[in-house]
């Protein structure tokens, strides 16, 4: 069983930067007292993708997941382009006792002994993993149009996603019995928005269908700041904090208990 730490949406921003810092400071004292396996952040740790280094929400959000580290393993995936863009690769700057992983592109990693490797399965010396680990970053028609040639087209944007879901599916079936967990962050079709909160018109929505391609033992999202259980499997860890006016609901994180089915 793995005890997992599931945020997302931290919006770190400049004119909010003391009310995140409590947030983020409580976040840290649960997860020392909690001891979890790993901590997955699910996108938008920022809210703008211009976040100077030197700024007080770039210290405070290395500050942040290099104190995360201190506890366990961290795995990040990008967020909103509007948001993130790519400005969380700073996380590289990040120091702890374990790792960090940024994924700017769907891929998979392996918690082995504590520590997160990307290596293939079966590669040499490659231990059974305690944990397997999918990391899907939001779906952008510029990304998938990149990937061999996908059309404009949602339908073929989506059959791209699907093969490649099904892919990693099929990496993680090689290690039966090991606990696989998968982290988006994106919209998933029939997901409830805060109020408040409005569809970017560029997102691509995927389905509850698609995502269980991947075989996983938890989903674990990020985007929708409406915290929310979809089915057995999918989460939305929901925002940390009112990051748009109208969001009326109970803001935190989950911790989850994960066993391989």
């Amino acid at each position: 069983c793995m005890k997992i730490l599931h945020l997302a949406d931290l919006h770190i921003r400049e004119k909010d930067v003391d009310e995140i810092d409590r947030c983020l400071q409580a976040i840290v004292t649960t997860a020392r007292a909690e001891q979890p396996d790993i901590a997955v952040i699910a996108g938008d740790i920022f809210d703008s993708r211009d976040v100077q280094v030197d700024s007080r929400s770039a210290i405070l959000a290395i500050g942040f997941v290099s104190a995360l580290m201190d506890v366990c393993p961290v795995a990040i995936v990008l967020g909103t382009p509007s948001h993130d863009g790519e400005a969380p690769k700073i996380m590289k700057y990040a120091r702890g006792k374990f790792d960090c992983v940024v994924a700017t592109h769907p891929m998979q990693v392996y918690l082995e002994d504590g520590f997160l490797y990307d290596r293939p399965a079966g590669g040499e010396d490659f231990k059974t993993p305690e944990c397997i680990v999918t990391l899907i970053p939001q779906p952008t028609k510029q990304y998938w149009q990149s990937q061999g040639g996908v059309s404009q087209t949602d339908a073929e944007i989506g059959a791209a996603m699907s093969g490649v879901l099904a892919g990693f599916g099929a990496q993680a079936a090689e290690y039966p019995g090991v606990p696989h967990v998968a982290v988006y962050h994106g919209t998933i079709s029939g997901a409830t928005l805060s109020n408040g909160q409005t569809r970017v018109g560029m997102d691509i929505e995927v389905s509850q269908d698609q995502l269980a391609l991947t075989n996983a033992d938890a989903i674990l999202c990020g985007h929708i700041h409406y915290p929310q259980q979809m089915g057995e499997l999918i989460f939305y860890a929901g925002s940390i904090y009112m990051n748009n006016w109208g969001e009326d609901h109970r803001h935190g994180f989950w911790i989850h208990e994960v066993e391989a089915a």
